[in-house]
C-alpha cells in the first residue's frame, strides 16, 4: 500500500490554478520581436512583414511604374517639343535618366529591402516595352507614318 501513497519530494501541480499563466506569443509577435532586435530600418521591417502575394503584388505595381518614367524619360523631348530640331547624340541626357532609372533604382531597391526583385525587372520591362510601342505608334500617326525627313 505503501507504493501509492506520494512521494512528499515530488508535487503535481495544476497550471490553470497559477495567478499569472505564462504568455504564449503567437507568430506575428514573435516575427514582430524578432524584428525588433535585427536592427533593420523602418523600409526592411516593412518589406520582411509582407507575406509572398502582397510582395509579387508590389513588384508588380513598382516595376510598372519605374518602366512608365524610364519611358517617359527616354521621349521627354520628343514629347515637350512638337517638333524636335536637334539631335543631341546618342548619349543624350533623357536616354541617361532612363537608365538610371531602369538599371540603378532596382538594385537600390533590392538591397534596401533585402528581397530579391524578379517580378519588378519583368514588370518594367515590359511596361517600357509598351511605352516604346505606343511612342511610336503615336510618333507615326503624327507624322502620317512618314518617319524620315
Amino acid at each position: 500500500m505503501e507504493e501509492n501513497k506520494q512521494n512528499p519530494e515530488y508535487e503535481e501541480r495544476d497550471a490553470t490554478l497559477d495567478d499569472e499563466p505564462t504568455p504564449t506569443l503567437s507568430a506575428d509577435e514573435v516575427q514582430d520581436s524578432l524584428l525588433e532586435d535585427s536592427g533593420m530600418n523602418g523600409f526592411q521591417k516593412w518589406c520582411a512583414r509582407m507575406d509572398d502575394k502582397r510582395w509579387t503584388l508590389m513588384q508588380r505595381v513598382t516595376g510598372a511604374l519605374l518602366g512608365i518614367a524610364a519611358g517617359v524619360a527616354l521621349f521627354w523631348d520628343t514629347l515637350m517639343d512638337a517638333q524636335p530640331n536637334q539631335q543631341q547624340g546618342f548619349f543624350s541626357i533623357p536616354l541617361i535618366v532612363a537608365i538610371a532609372i531602369a538599371l540603378i533604382v532596382p538594385n537600390i531597391i533590392e538591397k534596401q529591402s533585402l528581397r530579391r526583385i524578379p517580378k519588378l525587372r519583368t514588370a518594367m520591362v515590359i511596361a517600357l516595352a509598351l511605352m516604346i510601342v505606343v511612342f511610336f505608334v503615336v510618333t507615326g500617326l503624327r507624322s502620317g507614318f512618314k518617319f524620315t525627313n
